[in-house]
């Protein structure tokens, strides 16, 4: 599975999501919105922070928009269930 993380530097919400994904062990990838526009446009991003979970295959499973911590939890324990939570 793998987290992708879009986000701003200017965005504090943005910073709150992270923060509570590395305080449950989850490591992610993080994409700027305004400096790869083209991989937000590409992932019909339109406002930060927004989470997509893929699974192995690619394929999206779940999305998380803003700071949603129940949201953030099922996508933990999705990758729990899968044993692909990873830890930093």
């Amino acid at each position: 599975m793998r987290l992708l993380k879009f986000e701003t530097v200017s965005c504090p919400r943005c910073a709150l999501v992270s923060k509570f994904l590395l305080d449950h062990h989850v490591t992610f990838e993080s994409i700027d919105a305004v400096k790869q526009p083209e991989k937000a446009e590409a992932y019909l991003v339109t406002s930060v922070p927004t989470m997509i979970l893929f699974a192995e295959n690619g394929m999206e499973i779940m999305r998380s928009t803003g700071v949603n911590p129940p949201e953030l939890i099922q996508m933990i324990e999705i990758m729990s269930q899968e044993g692909t939570l990873n830890h930093v």
